[in-house]
């Protein structure tokens, strides 16, 4: 159902007629989730997105409140998309206008006292985490890969990483938001409400940041995110990381620097190795730690096109394996800290 050319005129008074369309080609381009294709080319359920009635490109936080607003008084629905990774947030109904947040792409603060950074939606994580190294900051970044929004994840969605281990869970780490209510109204989160500044997620009063985002996030849901602040952590890794060769096969140019240091751990049992994570925490030992398995070597062999056995073959080859393996790495602030976690490892 495409929009009555008053609601279409309506939009593109707030945002200009560059930045709005309803070309069809364009709507499809946006229609497409590649994680539904897949789930559909392996025989799974398939998530068909619906082709949004028009796409909009809002600039600041009072564009997007203008937007949903006109959208209120129209009685048009609408959802927000940051770098789009899966389909989570394309329309699942008819009659959706779609707000693509590409024009909201700065890092507007790295406060390196306080170790935080504030950014707008379409920030990816390597585009912040390039920024913090810099700094001798780091950020936690999700499995779902570089490239993803970092405010998605902090205020609307679920994530894990090899970083949790040293720096929590993103639902942890959201700071001052700034978010635009389904209303319309502008809600400011934490310390941001009360003095204007980024630093707490929560109070005075009650903390708002379970019903924002809680474990999993409403995936675009309660309104739009239009600005956070994220924690930011210890590093004293390289500030610029030093790689060469065409992804996925890089490789370090002239191996890890002499405070950084990554080991395979092998155990017979998984609950041997669950029991060793629990005792590394436990001891505060670590920056970053993965569990891998058969699955991950796999899929790194056909990514770097290397040998993969044969059906006959693959059941030995896992059966052979260690039943736990963790990827485990120290970067540490001195080679005092460097040989104490060593001799804790």
């Amino acid at each position: 159902m495409a929009l009555t050319q008053d609601k279409y005129k309506a939009l593109e008074a707030i945002v200009g007629s560059e930045n709005i369309s309803e070309e069809p080609a364009l709507l499809d381009g946006y229609t497409f989730q590649i994680l539904a294709e897949m789930m559909r080319a392996s025989g799974g359920t398939r998530f068909m997105p619906h082709r949004p009635e028009a796409v909009v490109l809002p600039g600041s936080t009072e564009e997007v409140q203008a937007i949903v607003k006109a959208c209120n008084r129209l009685g048009i629905k609408f959802k927000a998309i940051s770098t789009g990774w899966g389909p989570y947030n394309a329309p699942s109904c008819e009659g959706v206008v779609l707000l693509d947040m590409v024009r909201m792409n700065r890092i507007l603060d790295i406060d390196e006292k306080n170790m935080y950074a504030v950014v707008e939606p379409y920030v990816s994580w390597a585009q912040l985490q390039a920024e913090l190294w810099k700094r001798g900051l780091n950020c936690m970044v999700i499995g779902a890969g570089c490239q993803t929004s970092a405010l998605a994840s902090i205020t609307s969605f679920l994530g894990v990483g090899s970083g949790n281990f040293s720096m929590g869970y993103n639902a942890r780490n959201s700071l001052g938001v700034e978010w635009v209510l389904p209303t319309g109204d502008i809600l400011r989160l934490g310390s941001l409400g009360s003095t204007g500044e980024w630093f707490s997620g929560d109070g005075p009063g009650p903390s708002l940041r379970g019903l924002m985002r809680g474990e999993r996030g409403a995936v675009g849901g309660l309104g739009i995110f239009t600005k956070c602040a994220i924690k930011a952590y210890n590093w004293p890794g390289p500030t610029v990381m030093p790689i060469e060769g065409i992804g996925p096969e890089y490789r370090l140019s002239g191996g890890l620097p002499d405070n950084v240091r990554t080991y395979l751990l092998t155990f017979d049992t998984k609950e041997r190795r669950d029991d060793a994570i629990y005792r590394l925490g436990e001891a505060e030992v670590g920056y970053y730690q993965l569990n891998m398995g058969w699955g991950t070597m796999r899929m790194t062999m056909r990514a770097l096109d290397k040998y993969l056995p044969t059906s006959e073959e693959e059941p030995n080859l896992v059966e052979d394996l260690p039943k736990g393996l963790i990827l485990f790495s120290l970067v540490c602030n001195s080679p005092g800290e460097m040989e104490y976690q060593e001799k804790v490892l």
